[in-house]
């Protein structure tokens, strides 16, 4: 049992990190949509392999083995493979300075166990939980039978004197086990965790929308009347024959112009406060998205609009309201990207049960800042913007039970990505 006692201090090594990068990260109040901290996750898995290497299960002759090589694994899947190589050369030359015997038995798994993983990581935020966990399942299977094969040829080739062998496999045995649960609760305990944030970030999200919703209900159709008598009398006025000199002109265009853009923002609200409105039928959504991007071709001037996509992806939704969310998204595309040179490439496809749509322009790009704030009421990086083109995107992808997120950086271009549930036929 002294060794089930071992295994159990290494769960906490690998699991308590898990819990407090939930504490010190997920749960920051500032934090509206969850990602991931590369840095803190780097750290976190560096430190649970030092424990896991200080505190071994086993040592026989120098040889330290553990689960070291779980928060690694575990790194290179949610983190990429910088971290993750970089949490696995912190452990490793740990094991140089202090257990050199131990680093050579350490470092002749690690080659075979991060291949998987970074193959991976491309893929990984799109598989559901359950395929997660199968694949958590066949990576921790494949790392406990490399385990229990090294142990075999260390003990056959007598490289470290090796005199019990018969204990030895029992506990690669009870390792295999081991090595198995820790990543497959590994990964089933971040999942979620992903998800508690994630559906705390929307009901954060959920609460202002909804005030803001009601506010824009009450105030929207007060406000549109005068403007609307204001407009004609503003008309009437400037058609008089004192007024239509040239002096004169330019003001007519001010007023008009600024009472055209009041209008725009009121219809905005309104759309914002009819969210609940909607009429969901089957439909193909690469015509949809064709027939969007060549509406917007007239305003992109002389910038390149392209669309890939492939045929019958079929969703149920809203067309009205999907189109004026691909609108929007297109729209601050073409805003984004120069005027010489401008490219937009719309692209549609298929993974697994979820349509996938980008757009990816060649502008200028956003901080890491800007995209946590992108989706908030009255953020926007246009001078003349409201920022709720964005917040009643991100409404009515929620509502078709999607979900929509950017990648950028700047000066280097932005990919929106919208992914929506596929129609079952």
């Amino acid at each position: 049992m002294e060794i089930v006692k071992d295994y159990l201090l290494h769960f906490s090594f690998i699991l308590f990190p898990i819990f407090l990068y939930q504490v010190f990260w997920l749960s920051k109040p500032d934090l509206l949509v969850p990602r991931a901290n590369r840095l803190l996750v780097a750290v976190f898995a560096a430190s649970s392999s030092l424990l896991c290497t200080a505190f071994p299960i086993q040592e026989l002759h120098t040889v330290r083995y553990g689960l070291q090589l779980i928060p690694i694994i575990v790194c290179l899947l949610y983190s990429g493979t910088a971290a993750g190589l970089a949490a696995g050369a912190v452990s490793v030359f740990s094991q140089l300075i202090w257990f050199e015997p131990s680093a050579l038995f350490f470092l002749s798994l690690i080659p075979f166990l991060i291949i998987i993983p970074i193959r991976l990581q491309s893929k990984w935020p799109f598989f559901s939980k359950r395929k997660k966990l199968l694949f958590a399942l066949l990576i921790g299977c494949t790392e406990a039978v490399l385990l229990t094969a090294a142990v075999f040829i260390y003990s056959v080739t007598n490289i470290f004197n090796f005199q019990n062998l018969s204990s030895i496999y029992y506990e690669a045995a009870i390792s295999v086990f081991f090595q198995v649960s820790a990543l497959v609760l590994c990964i089933y305990l971040i999942e979620i965790i992903d998800e508690n944030a994630s559906m705390r970030a929307r009901l954060i999200h959920s609460e202002k929308m909804a005030v803001v919703s009601e506010l824009a209900a009450s105030v929207a159709h007060e406000v549109r009347n005068p403007l609307t008598v204001v407009r004609g009398f503003v008309q009437l006025l400037f058609s008089g024959e004192q007024l239509q000199d040239k002096s004169h002109s330019g003001y007519q265009k001010l007023v008009l112009s600024e009472l055209d853009r009041a209008q725009t923002i009121i219809t905005n609200y309104l759309d914002m406060a009819k969210q609940d409105d909607y009429e969901k039928e089957r439909f193909d959504i690469s015509l949809l998205v064709k027939e969007t991007s060549s509406l917007m071709e007239s305003y992109a001037n002389f910038k390149s609009v392209t669309v890939r996509s492939e045929p019958d992806l079929y969703v149920y939704g809203d067309i009205k309201k999907l189109k004026q969310a691909f609108i929007n998204l297109i729209k601050n595309s073409i805003e984004a990207v120069p005027s010489e040179n401008g490219r937009i490439e719309v692209s549609v496809q298929k993974q697994e049960q979820m349509i996938l749509i980008q757009i990816t322009d060649n502008g200028i790009g956003m901080s890491d800042d800007e995209l946590q704030k992108l989706g908030k009421p009255y953020y926007t990086l246009k001078t003349n913007g409201t920022g709720l083109g964005l917040t009643v995107t991100f409404s009515i992808i929620q509502h078709h039970e999607g979900s929509v997120y950017f990648t950028s950086g700047e000066h280097s271009g932005t990919t929106a990505s919208v992914r929506l549930p596929a129609a079952v036929h």
